[in-house]
């Protein structure tokens, strides 16, 4: 393996541009050697602006004459699948931006891909980074909690749909709305921290109060209304979950909704409760550990390691750390597959009004 590895970047947009390039520039002897966006002009403006050497139109053309060690995949989401296999069937390791896929059967096909190429293949699930989320990892992990029972997750926002006619308001484009943008992050968290247990079923609502009148939107792209522009998928999105091994799940998320905005998650054990919320507890220690000591009820906040840089810095430097030392990524194919898994089976449960066996 070359000393510097060179990264190439499939899409120019706002996560590439604020969270793949930097993290690859955070990280020692990696280098951004291209580029590429179907919008020629903007790709080659971020060339220009972030003193990136190449620009391509097409990930084909890019990949061709680079050759990368690394790719990251920064496109809408119907496109993760052909652009990670493309990169992958290339000879380069991939970080696929999250969700996965839009179906289940589409992110087992990437796993074959990478296991196929003999590549590593990530997801961009970066949350895990997030240290006081590494850190409840750690206190659920020690089994201080006794038998985990129940999950009560949500990423709520109260007014943050991300623009009116983008792509991400177009169902044929994103696949969904809030749930498959943001709600895949405390969903990957929750699986995560329970081990991945098997689901079972899956029955969901699905909720678009606010997006088709353009309200609720939030501060990026919220000025913009391209011609044909639509909203087409879901502002709210609330789940129920059963898991194989006894684990039950509520799940909500939202783009928009008359309410508090933040993100919360409890775990519930036998012996013990986790529980990590950004409003209630503060940016300081959003983590708490609840229990009970000498009959009387306890809680004390959960310390963690503050770390420099993002965790998109975090992510790609744990992913290309493991490359070079041969290790399997934190977040595997497999693990943001299954995180697709109960998404879809999430949006069919709502569309048929019924619950889903898995």
């Amino acid at each position: 393996m070359p000393k510097t590895l060179r990264a190439a970047v499939i899409g120019a947009g706002g996560i590439a541009v604020h969270g793949h390039i930097p993290g690859y520039r955070s990280v020692p002897d990696v280098e951004v050697a291209a580029v590429c966006d179907t919008n020629f002009e903007r790709a080659r403006q971020v060339a220009r602006d972030m003193g990136i050497p190449n620009a391509y139109p097409d990930a084909a053309s890019m990949l061709a004459a680079v050759k990368p060690d690394l790719g990251s995949v920064c496109v809408p989401n119907v496109f993760h699948k052909p652009m990670t296999i493309t990169a992958l069937q290339a000879g380069a390791h991939v970080l696929c931006e999250k969700p996965m896929a839009l179906h289940y059967a589409d992110a087992l096909d990437m796993v074959q891909a990478a296991k196929t190429a003999g590549r590593s293949l990530t997801v961009g699930h970066h949350t895990r980074f997030y240290p006081p989320a590494a850190a409840m990892y750690d206190y659920i992990a020690s089994g201080k909690l006794g038998e985990l029972y129940y999950v009560k997750a949500s990423y709520l926002r109260r007014s943050g749909i991300p623009g009116y006619g983008s792509w991400f308001t177009n169902k044929d484009l994103a696949g969904g709305g809030a749930m498959l943008d943001i709600g895949c992050h405390i969903l990957d968290l929750a699986l995560w921290f329970l081990g991945h247990p098997r689901p079972l079923t899956v029955s969901a609502s699905t909720f678009a109060k606010f997006g088709p009148r353009a309200k609720g939107l939030g501060g990026w792209g919220a000025d913009h209304f391209p011609a044909g522009a639509r909203f087409d998928v879901d502002d709210l999105a609330t789940a129920f979950v059963r898991f194989e091994n006894g684990v039950t799940m509520t799940i909500d998320a939202s783009w928009a909704g008359h309410g508090t905005d933040g993100q919360r998650l409890q775990i519930f054990g036998t012996e013990g409760g986790v529980e990590l919320n950004d409003k209630a507890f503060g940016k300081e220690l959003p983590v708490h550990y609840f229990a009970e000591a000498a009959d009387a009820l306890t809680e004390e906040p959960v310390p963690y390691q503050a770390l420099p840089g993002s965790s998109y810095d975090h992510e790609i430097a744990a992913w290309v750390e493991g490359i070079r030392n041969g290790r399997p990524p934190l977040i595997t194919g497999e693990q943001g597959a299954a995180v697709v898994q109960i998404i879809e089976a999430m949006y069919l449960s709502a569309a048929a009004g019924k619950e889903v066996r898995l």
